[in-house]
């Protein structure tokens, strides 16, 4: 009796540590407070360990046209991965710090995105699109007869669903074709299916 009692507790602490796992982002970091639409937002990685990915980024078979594999590099402009992506979140005051944008469909935007992106989807960054000069002057452009002034434009960071998706690749050549400038551009090429495998908080 007296030992499947300690076996019980035996059991039962070891449950107990699995399910208080911290699961961190990095060792130094457990998560970051961001502003969405008002609201404070916890950007934290899930810590239910049984957690699985989002159906919509387990398939491997991905037809080419349309999903092909995108480039590391867009020219000039830099690609960076989850941290520093973590990091541009942080550094957003009152839209100051830059603009994180969700290139991808309206449709794709429903199925959730990465907190504080706005969608923006790649086909309304076309310089033949109805809504084009609009959003290049809210993105702090200035029409000057047939050429635009970027000196006061925001700093973006686009993404995708991954690197097969060319949502964020379209739109970052569209913006590099009108002229904004590539320093001010900055490509998420893991897109939501990196951020869903790294269990990152999702809106």
């Amino acid at each position: 009796m007296k030992k499947s009692i300690t076996i019980s507790i035996g059991v039962i602490l070891t449950l107990s540590r699995l399910s208080a796992v911290d699961i961190k982002i990095t060792e130094e970091l457990n998560s970051i407070v961001a502003e969405d639409k008002g609201n404070k937002i916890i950007i934290k990685r899930f810590q239910n360990p049984n957690n699985k990915l989002n159906s919509a980024f387990t398939k491997i078979k991905k037809e080419c046209p349309p999903y092909c594999i995108q480039p590391m590099n867009i020219g000039n402009v830099k690609t960076v991965g989850e941290l520093e992506v973590l990091n541009f979140i942080k550094n957003m005051k009152d839209s100051s710090g830059g603009l994180l944008i969700d290139a991808r469909t309206r449709e794709w935007f429903k199925k959730g995105s990465i907190p504080t992106a706005i969608n923006l989807p790649y086909s309304m960054l076309d310089k033949k699109g109805r809504y084009f000069n609009r959003i290049l002057t809210l993105l702090g452009g200035i029409k000057m007869g047939e050429n635009w002034n970027f000196d006061n434009a925001q700093k973006l960071l686009i993404f995708g669903n991954g690197a097969w998706d060319r949502q964020a690749t379209t739109a970052i050549k569209n913006l590099i074709d009108i002229g904004y400038p590539e320093d001010k551009l900055l490509y998420y090429r893991g897109g939501m299916q990196m951020w869903n495998s790294l269990g990152l908080t999702i809106k």
